[in-house]
């Protein structure tokens, strides 16, 4: 049927279809399921989806005891497992075009469920709203309306409407881009926002006044009794919108004041679903004198008040909220209860993960686990997420395990299933009961994490449950106490021997249990924040794991320990940093992984940001227990194209596992590996052309401030300088010219003549034997200027805390630099000069015997040619600055969005030097000409410098340099004579730029 058939249907019968004869199942499969159909969508899932990844979720019908309240939106339209919008339908007799309360309904859909759109139809018209926008009770149809189409436009318009609602639109991503503006606003007024700012007020209120009532309670109790009541309130209220309980049960207790109905009801309610999450707490009698702020909780719960539809209310909603909610507790400041960040959150923030990341590491290994199994092998299988947190990968995977039940009953013994719509089907209640009891396990050691979690998981098990469906078990709920645990997973009760210490750290025995799978994201936490939140259990990370390895991260410890709990033939799957990779402190963690052959799959996502609001480089890894010659690798290009799995958003390639270094893994996207292999097969490591004492760091003096100067004035001898405004004079002999950091017209720039901007004092004379102290008795006599400037700071260059290694033999030495290195190289006759983290263009060549300060990422380094080389400094630099080396740099290290990568040392001394054999004239002739277009570009540039603000002079010199650049380029192309390959190079900076 055509578009055009469809309105001429509804355009005959049209009197007929406005009546109230005409029912809305009729309407839907009459005009609504063909109309989408049309608009690309497999409504009855014709092409057999999976359950999980089915296109479309049809509702059941209404029932006839259920309430308007527990009604959930007809359609689902979904991207794979995501909502994407909701489509409600009316009979055409309702005047939906005018009509508030329709509107209202729809858009209290969408913004419970967190979706941008909504869309409402009786096919005489289709509406389309935007629900990010709160919804108030006095809105009427027009509020939010961003679409409306009359029956007698969609044939006109249909372009339109497919672009906005289509299921290609969706499937390859430009949903998004339609409804962009949207986006920004769902992330500032969303549900998360405005029901956690809610969630937050009644914390407060009801500790305040349990607190009052109570003033002995400590702090940890006061958090565990309001979350419990808190968690009761809204489960009961959830329960009512479900049609688990009779709707307005709570109100009418507030609208009554009826404290005993309500503690009648917490009873009644434990023996129900006895789940723990109704026992007693508290007295009574404090209970009653607090009544008065579950009124107010209660009452924020229900229309007109509360903005949400809690039968569409999911339970990775309540976790995202749950996740940010536990990151803050409730403390007693001056006799008031108010809420602080818990400490091990002070400096950071809570980083919910993304859905869509959630379900592709579940896709990866809870699907692969229970391929070709039965349903009796699956409900004997054991998932974990050993860092629960609020439970977000446990719901998905509930889900995920729910789903692929299903679609085994339903090729298997569909008699076990409940048919609900077309093609749609549920497991009975008693097998998801069983499931969860059964497969579900988590650990995290925040105790109200844990009871988040269980929630969580209780409230997902009650989705598409009414009193009917439930009646039969009883309890209604499990127990999870035996599923979801309180404790450290890191460490068990026998690496902890003092027992005091065992109280605070709370470790986990696993000795009973191990898993077949387990996901998560482990917490990012580097060891110096472990020393500070949690200084008993650093030690003991140092003493129990392989990986705990230097400046080691939290995270390398539970990859360690979820590979420990793994089954024989066990996956695991977690988004991490990808930093251990590269850093030297991921070394052991490296080997661990290699040697044993656990690799399966890593996916980058170079610098596309897969949390929001939060810069950090994370990839997908997934291990398998059972040791495997290669692993699959591919990079992310764009996160837009892999959300909807396009297949070119990451091309995989095979890699083997015993052709990583356990000193940083060399990860090449399967495209480039042959333009990788050709580059390394013509060149030398930097490090073997120069030698490796030629590629050190900076001086490290560990008191700048006092060191270095920048002059005001200078005579023959001496110079002139001010510090914290008072005025100095020096003799020039105790000073070397120094380069410190600048973003003005000196700062270092691969094609700008160098020259040092500042001065260090420099208390080392050059001896026979090395670089030695100046003893303070000779710069005394020699050095009378500086020897007072000296005194003047002794303080600060005697403080113990500058930490100067090696130790000064005697007390007279506390002038030296913190650190020895690099002083023997300093007065090389030419050099270039590294800037560690850049975006490239930052190899300066020196030859003032200029001195610079290490400092990490912030600091430099440098590269010295031997004087008996045969490659012109000039030919190195040009090589350093190339595209060429510029990804290598980023191979080899960390890199930042806009493209910025760490390049000390380490990474110079392995990048490859394209080697020339000056015996031959062609290549020899080739260095020459690059190495004189270097010197060329150097000097237009300083030509540019110089004539900055002379328009006139600079345009020419602009053009020239522009040209003589692309000749370089030419050059170089030339040189590494990699064809159509070269193109295929990425331009690090534009590529991290990008995303």
């Amino acid at each position: 049927m055509t578009i055009k058939q469809l309105i001429e249907k509804y355009t005959t019968d049209r009197d007929y279809y406005l009546t109230s004869r005409y029912n809305e199942t009729l309407l839907r499969s009459d005009f609504l399921d063909p109309f989408f159909e049309l608009l690309g969508w497999d409504i009855k899932n014709n092409a057999g989806k999976t359950t999980n990844e089915r296109e479309v979720i049809l509702e059941e019908a209404l029932k006839a005891n259920a309430s308007e309240h527990s009604k959930k939106p007809d359609y689902t339209f979904r991207l794979f497992s995501e909502r994407k919008f909701f489509l409600e339908a009316k009979k055409p007799c309702v005047s939906i075009e005018s009509n508030n309360d329709t509107a209202k309904q729809v858009r209290r859909y969408g913004f419970t469920a967190k979706l941008k759109i909504s869309v409402l139809s009786n096919f005489e018209y289709l509406i389309i709203y935007d629900t990010s926008v709160k919804v108030e009770k006095d809105d009427n149809y027009t509020k939010a309306l961003v679409k409306k189409y009359h029956y007698t436009e969609y044939e006109s318009k249909f372009e339109e409407i497919k672009q906005l609602l289509g299921r290609e639109s969706i499937y390859s991503g430009e949903f998004e881009t339609e409804w962009k503006e949207i986006e920004s606003k769902i992330n500032q007024y969303s549900i998360d926002n405005l029901f956690l700012n809610q969630i937050n007020e009644w914390r407060k209120a009801l500790g305040a006044e349990i607190y009052k009532h109570e003033p002995k309670i400590n702090e940890q109790q006061l958090n565990d009794i309001v979350q419990s009541y808190i968690n009761r309130i809204i489960f009961l209220r959830v329960c009512e919108d479900r049609n688990l309980e009779d709707y307005q049960t709570l109100l009418k207790f507030a609208n009554t004041n009826d404290f005993n109905s309500l503690i009648k009801k917490f009873e009644q309610a434990d023996k129900r679903y006895n789940s723990g999450l109704f026992d007693q707490l508290l007295k009574d009698k404090i209970v009653e004198n607090i009544s008065s702020v579950f009124w107010t909780i209660i009452k924020q719960l229900y229309y007109p008040e509360s903005p949400y539809s809690f039968s569409v209310f999911s339970s990775d909603v309540l976790g995202s909220i749950y996740e940010i909610f536990l990151s803050e507790k409730l403390t007693v400041q001056s006799g008031a209860v108010v809420l602080v960040k818990k400490p091990e959150n002070v400096d950071r923030d809570i980083i919910t993960t993304p859905i869509f990341i959630i379900s592709d590491i579940l896709r990866n290994t809870v699907l692969k686990k229970c391929e070709g199994k039965t349903d009796k092998d699956i409900l004997k299988l054991k998932f974990a997420d050993i860092s629960c947190g609020s439970g977000a990968f446990l719901l998905e995977l509930l889900q995920l395990l729910n789903d692929s039940l299903i679609d085994y009953y339903l090729k298997n013994d569909k008699t076990k299933l409940i048919q609900t719509n077309i093609n749609t089907y549920k497991l009975p209640f008693e097998i998801k009961h069983q499931l969860l009891l059964n497969c579900i396990y988590g650990v995290d050691k925040d105790y109200n994490a844990v009871e988040a979690a269980k929630f969580g998981l209780l409230l997902k098990l009650l989705e598409g449950e009414d009193v009917n469906s439930t009646n039969k078990t009883k309890p209604v709920l499990p127990d999870l106490s035996e599923n979801i645990f309180f404790g450290n997973s890191l460490l068990n009760p026998k690496q902890v021997t003092n027992k005091k210490d065992q109280v605070i750290i709370n470790p986990f025995d696993f000795s009973k249990l191990r898993f077949d799978v387990i996901v998560g994201n482990p917490p990012y936490m580097k060891s110096e924040d472990m020393k500070n939140i949690t200084p008993l259990e650093l030690p003991l990370y140092k003493t129990n794991f392989n990986s705990a390895y230097k400046q080691f991260d939290k995270y390398f410890l539970f990859l360690e320990q979820g590979i420990n709990l793994l089954a024989d033939d066990g996956i695991l799957g977690y988004i991490v940093p990808s930093k251990f990779t590269k850093v030297g402190a991921g070394k052991k963690l490296r080997e661990l992984l290699a040697e044993k052959e656990y690799l399966h799959s890593i996916v980058s996502f170079g610098a596309n940001q897969v949390f929001a609001d939060k810069t950090t480089y994370t990839c997908l890894l997934i291990l398998n227990k059972k040791p495997q010659k290669t692993f699959q690798y591919a990079e992310v290009r764009s996160l837009k194209s892999w959300k909807v799995r396009e297949p070119e958003a990451a091309k995989y390639g095979s890699k083997k596992t015993d052709e990583l270094n356990s000193e940083v893994w060399v990860l090449v996207p399967p495209e480039l590996t042959n333009t990788y292999n050709k580059i390394v097969s013509q060149s030398v490591k930097l490090n073997d052309l120069v030698g490796s004492d030629n590629i050190f760091n900076g001086i490290q003096t560990s008191a700048n401030e006092v060191y270095i100067f920048t002059p005001t004035k200078e005579d023959k001898k001496h110079f002139y300088f001010t510090k914290k405004g008072v005025d100095y004079k020096i003799e020039k002999e105790i000073t070397k010219p120094y380069f410190q950091t600048s973003s003005g017209e000196d700062n270092l720039y691969t094609y700008r003549t160098f020259k040092p901007n500042a001065r260090v004092i420099y208390p080392y004379l050059t001896t026979k034997t090395g670089v030695d102290i100046i003893p303070l008795t000779t710069i005394q006599k020699k050095f009378p200027l500086a020897y007072g400037y000296l005194q003047k700071h002794k303080a600060i260059l005697n403080n113990p805390k500058r930490d100067i290694k090696p130790e000064p033999k005697t007390k007279n030495e506390w002038h030296r630099y913190g650190r020895h290195q690099s002083l023997d190289s300093c007065g090389l006759p030419s050099k270039i000069i590294v800037g560690v983290l850049s975006v490239g263009d930052k190899y300066a060549i020196d030859v003032h015997g200029t001195l610079i300060s290490s400092g990490g990422t912030a600091g430099y380094c440098v590269v010295a040619i031997p004087t008996t080389s045969d490659y012109s400094i000039y030919y190195i630099q040009a090589i350093l600055n190339s595209k060429y080396l510029e990804w290598f740099s980023a191979l080899y290290g960390e890199v930042f969005r806009g493209g910025y990568i760490a390049r000390g040392t380490k990474v110079l001394k392995n990048l490859p030097i394209r080697k020339i054999d000056f015996s031959d004239a062609k290549q020899k002739t080739l260095h020459d000409k690059i190495v004189e277009t270097q010197k060329e570009l150097i000097s237009i540039y300083d030509k540019i410098d110089a004539n900055t603000g002379n328009k006139r002079a600079l345009t020419p010199l602009q053009g020239q340099f522009i040209r003589e650049k692309a000749n370089l380029e030419k050059l170089l192309a030339k040189l590494y004579d990699l064809g159509s390959e070269d193109s295929l190079i990425p331009l690090i900076k534009e590529l991290y730029e990008a995303n």
